[in-house]
C-alpha cells in the first residue's frame, strides 16, 4: 500500500505515517534472485522477519504462485548508507 498505485494507499496513509519495513521485487531469474540474497554482506536468508537484521527469502522455495526471480526483503536496523551499499554491491555482482 505504500506506492500511490495501489488500491489500499489511501487507506494507508490515513492510518499511518509511513509505510512498513517489508518490501518485495523481482529480479531477472530464480538464479538471480538466489545469488543477490547470497551475495549481500549485510542480508540473512531467512523467512521471519522478527528480527533487527536485514532478510530476504524467495517464496517460489514455499510454494507460493510468484515469479520466478521473486524476493521478499525485510528491512533491519543497520546503517542505512552501509545497507544500500552492500544491496548495491550484491546487485553489482549478479548483473542486476
Amino acid at each position: 500500500p505504500g506506492l500511490e498505485g495501489d488500491p489500499s494507499h489511501n487507506l494507508a496513509r490515513a492510518q499511518m505515517e509511513r509505510f512498513g519495513f517489508l518490501i518485495s521485487f523481482e529480479l531477472a531469474s530464480e538464479d538471480k534472485a538466489e545469488d543477490f540474497i547470497n551475495n549481500c554482506a549485510l542480508m540473512q536468508a531467512a523467512t521471519s522477519f522478527g528480527g533487527v537484521h536485514t532478510s530476504a527469502e524467495r517464496r517460489l522455495k514455499r510454494g507460493d504462485a510468484v515469479a520466478a526471480g521473486f524476493v521478499r526483503l525485510s528491512v533491519g536496523c543497520e546503517p542505512v548508507e552501509e545497507l544500500w551499499k552492500a544491496i548495491e554491491t550484491s546487485l553489482d555482482k549478479i548483473g542486476g
